[in-house]
């Protein structure tokens, strides 16, 4: 499958709906809201250990061509220095605390995914609603927030090594998203796609607390 690298980076927003999370065993291959907080929090808390990963990566590169570990052909911008400028990030890069998972947040994710499914793209709703917007319909974010979308990934993986690498866009919004210091929840959604095939969203928030619903009750999209 070959896509454009800008395309499939530029956003990170999930498409399904949202379901109770099932206890299983994870890894880096894991297609869940779960998975994908999982290893944000890895690429935050080691990211020295991260930039092994992409280090790996830059040995996958045939030209301006990046093939990913789940397979995914991505015909990139900026080529190896991308891959480089990462690898230097990730090895100075200071760790942070974990993201603490959020239930709401993770019904925002799923709403847009959702919103999305049929081939929709950006961070804007068919409502006009934004991620500030619909992380409010289930509680009250304090501190900012923020979103990533993500389109044509396989594993939670591919998606947070993606968005750190950045490739077509300098500032980098997306790492900065994940390494924001100030941010502490997040939440996640995965889903099907009709034009890239899947769609994965990611919101941020420096303080939220949960509407109508127990703390510490952990919700993900539905695997498929």
């Amino acid at each position: 499958m070959r896509l454009s690298f800008l395309s499939i980076l530029s956003l990170l927003l999930l498409v399904v709906q949202p379901a109770l999370a099932r206890e299983k065993s994870s890894d880096a291959g894991d297609i869940s809201a779960r998975a994908v907080i999982r290893e944000m929090n890895l690429a935050r808390q080691n990211p020295a250990l991260y930039a092994t990963f992409v280090q790996e990566l830059r040995g996958r590169m045939a030209g301006n061509v990046l093939v990913l570990p789940g397979h995914t052909r991505i015909r990139t911008k900026e080529g190896t220095p991308a891959l480089d400028e990462a690898i230097q990030f990730l090895r100075t890069a200071q760790p942070q605390a974990p993201l603490t998972l959020s239930s709401g947040m993770c019904r925002a994710a799923a709403d847009h995914c959702a919103d999305q499914a049929a081939g929709g793209f950006g961070h804007e709703g068919r409502d006009r609603s934004h991620a500030g917007d619909r992380i409010a319909r289930y509680g009250t974010f304090t501190g900012g927030w923020g979103e990533n979308i993500s389109y044509g990934k396989s594993t939670a993986r591919d998606v947070v090594l993606a968005l750190i690498i950045d490739d077509g866009l300098p500032a980098r919004k997306h790492r900065k998203n994940i390494f924001n210091p100030y941010f502490n929840f997040a939440g996640a959604a995965f889903g099907r796609h009709a034009k890239f095939g899947t769609v994965c969203s990611m919101d941020f928030a420096g303080g939220y607390a949960e509407r109508g619903q127990s703390t510490d009750e952990t919700l993900v999209a539905r695997n498929f």
